[in-house]
Parts: structure tokens; sequence; C-alpha cells
């Protein structure tokens, strides 16, 4: 069986020789969230997103022309792993073994124990549709464990680091789900930046806060009207099922 996490390992430590490792894995986040825009997939690139193709171009500024190309490569290698690996989560594996080493306890949750809390949380849940949060997603593996269960449910995951927003954008762009990022803090509600994923055709669409279904849903203070609420019987209680 072919071993992705090596060939990426690979192809991003070569790089590393001459640029900082977190930083190479940041800006493939970047340029992979910029490549597959919503605008470059459903124009096939005859039309362009101006705020994301000067993002684009930003971030590869300091690379040499072969370097871009391994950087293509590598994401290619990402796209096979899944093709052969549906759910799986490279990026998050590649992430911890290689970028935080465990620091400020960035350790993802192991995939088993993920396909266990999706298993008794989705269970007896029927129909599609239902909405599926997780308000600390990592690089997106419980959603994708959960994905195994219904793919046809919808995705909501919130982090608020960047890099792991990134990640789990790009986990669900390349299993064809449908999904809301939010790059937020998920307990003070301060947002940063999102993307819907897949939502209205095929491809990664930023959004603002006041187009995020999270950050309108999240209750920023208990009011009376929101304790009500709080205490009341839900009227659809598998409309939103929380893995966390």
């Amino acid at each position: 069986m072919r071993d992705y996490f090596n060939e990426l390992t690979k192809q991003l430590t070569h790089l590393g020789r001459r640029h900082d490792l977190s930083r190479i894995f940041n800006d493939l986040l970047t340029i992979g969230v910029c490549s597959f825009h919503k605008t470059n997939i459903q124009s096939r690139l005859k039309e362009k997103d101006e705020s994301n193709e000067q993002l684009y171009l930003q971030t590869i500024k300091p690379y040499e022309k072969h370097e871009i190309e391994e950087l293509g490569k590598a994401l290619g290698t990402i796209q096979l792993n899944i093709l052969d690996n549906p759910y799986s989560d490279v990026l998050g594996e590649f992430f911890m073994q290689h970028i935080s080493k465990g620091q400020n306890g960035q350790y993802f949750t192991p995939e088993p124990i993920c396909d266990f809390m999706a298993k008794i949380n989705l269970e007896g849940l029927k129909g599609e549709g239902n909405r599926v949060y997780d308000p600390a997603c990592g690089s997106g593996r419980m959603l994708l464990s959960a994905a195994k269960i219904n793919h046809r449910n919808f995705f909501y995951g919130v982090d608020s680091a960047h890099s792991c927003a990134q990640m789990t954008a790009l986990n669900f762009f390349f299993n064809g789900l449908k999904c809301e990022v939010a790059w937020m803090n998920s307990l003070s509600n301060e947002w940063f930046g999102g993307w819907n994923i897949n939502m209205d055709g095929l491809g990664i669409q930023p959004i603002q806060k006041d187009q995020s279904q999270i950050w309108r849903e999240v209750p920023k203070a208990k009011t009376a009207e929101f304790e009500t609420r709080s205490n009341s019987t839900p009227s659809n209680p598998s409309h939103q099922l929380t893995l966390f």
C-alpha cells in the first residue's frame, strides 16, 4: 500500500532545508484554500476573485518556481491519499508529528476514538441534512468520523487556530463534504474568518461573520429569552449534534 504520509513528509521536509517547516506547512494550507476557491473551480479558471488572487500571490512570493511546483505536488499527494483512504487525516498527522509536536496540548484525538464518539452520538439518527457541530475541531477528524456514518449531513467546525481551521477546510473539500468552517473563538465568539465548503456548488468560499451560521447562532450572552429557550424542549432535538 502506498505510504502517502511519508511521501508528504519527504516533500515538505525537502523544502524545509531552505525555509522554516512551520511556515511551509501554513503556506501549503493557504495555497490549497486559495487554489480551490469556488470562483476558480466554477469558472474553470476563466474568472478570478481579486482578494483571493492577491493572497495567493503574496503567499508564493518567497518561493522559487521549482519550490512552488513541489508545493503543488504535495497538494496532489494529499488528494491521492483521500482517494485511497477517504475521511483520513494526513494533514493533521503531519501537523502533530512535525509542527506542533504536542506543544500547547495540540494532540488531536486518535481516529479510533473519533470513530467511537461519532458512533455513540449519531447512533439511531435517521435522515439527511442534520447539522453536526464540533466547537474545537482541530484538523476536523471528529467530523470526518461522523461523515463515515452519513456523509449527507452538514458539518460545522470551529477552531481558534488558523492552521487548524484551514486543515479542516481542505479535509472537507477533498472529501466532497458540505461544511462551514469558522476560524473563531467558540467561547468568546470572537471572529477571525471562515469558509463555506461545497455549500453552493463545488469549491471553498470565504465568508464574513454575518454570513456564518455558526457565528450568528452562538448566543453572545445569556438573556432571559435565551434562558427560556434553553430550558424548553427543542422542536427538533436531532437537528444539531455536538461532537465534543
